[in-house]
């Protein structure tokens, strides 16, 4: 990973309020890490990125505007896919795949961005990947210890590729360090996304026990909806219990809200799931 303003942000800040590396290694976990986050060469989680910004006076929005210069741009990179994503043509997909992967150094995002393009390709058709693809993607997850950002925003984009009760343990992973973080406001969007597209996910599988699932944990968990999610939660749920008055109000949602491209996602995942 290469090293970012933030992490000179980090560093100065720490040095005007007079606060040495061990300190605030105390207080985030070890002198270790301050270093290592200084000089860019781990990602800290969303716990360490709270304790960082009350103990240097940064407020959340300063940190992730510079820090989270990665996340921003795959932020901006799941957006684009968004957008092809509701094209009829994989030929973008494709040629965007090629490029990535011709690229001289595949860098840990570059890995992550060729499996979001295919996870995209995957979802136009809501067809499971390949044993090979889906054993590659289950390693990884399996030896994430902490969360980070584009860990999750990977999972959300690559999950509809595999068996939605493989994908259980790593949302239950990340509820828990949803529930234990003290920056829920930031937190919770994310959070509502994944589990937006796992639910989708499971219904048009067809895995009842995990879509049941999904929802026990929403009423659990109390998560102050958005308004995407309002209306993604109505016709998915509405879905899944063959609610027709309900689809129909989530339809007029999209015509209110003059978004046609939500239209047709809805009408996509319909056609796929009365098949």
């Amino acid at each position: 990973m290469q090293k970012d303003v933030t992490f000179n942000l980090i560093k100065e800040r720490r040095k005007i309020k007079n606060i040495s590396q061990s300190e605030l290694g105390r207080i985030i976990g070890s002198q270790a890490m301050v270093s290592r986050i200084e000089n860019g060469q781990i990602l800290p989680n969303l716990q360490t990125i709270h304790l960082i910004c009350k103990t240097l006076d940064l407020t959340v929005e300063e940190y992730f505007y510079t820090y989270y210069k990665i996340g921003t741009d795959m932020t901006d990179f799941r957006n684009d896919l968004d957008e092809k994503y509701m094209s009829t043509d994989t030929t973008a997909l494709e040629q965007q795949y090629s490029d990535i992967k011709a690229t001289n150094m595949l860098t840990l995002k570059h890995k992550h961005q060729m499996l979001m393009i295919q996870a995209t390709i995957y979802h136009k058709t809501f067809k499971l990947a390949s044993s090979s693809d889906q054993n590659f993607l289950l390693k990884y997850f399996d030896q994430i210890m902490r969360w980070q950002l584009y860990d999750i925003y990977l999972l959300e984009c690559t999950l509809n590729m595999m068996p939605s009760e493989k994908i259980k343990p790593y949302i239950s992973d990340i509820l828990v360090q949803y529930i234990r973080t003290e920056n829920k406001v930031y937190v919770s969007d994310i959070i509502l996304t994944l589990i937006v597209k796992y639910l989708e996910s499971s219904i048009v599988q067809k895995k009842d026990v995990i879509t049941d699932w999904i929802l026990l944990k929403l009423e659990d968990l109390k998560i102050r909806e958005n308004s995407n999610s309002k209306i993604w939660f109505l016709f998915l749920i509405a879905l899944y219990q063959h609610d027709t008055k309900k689809i129909n109000q989530a339809y007029t949602v999209t015509d209110y809200l003059n978004a046609p491209y939500l239209k047709k996602k809805f009408n996509l995942i319909q056609s796929i799931y009365l098949k």
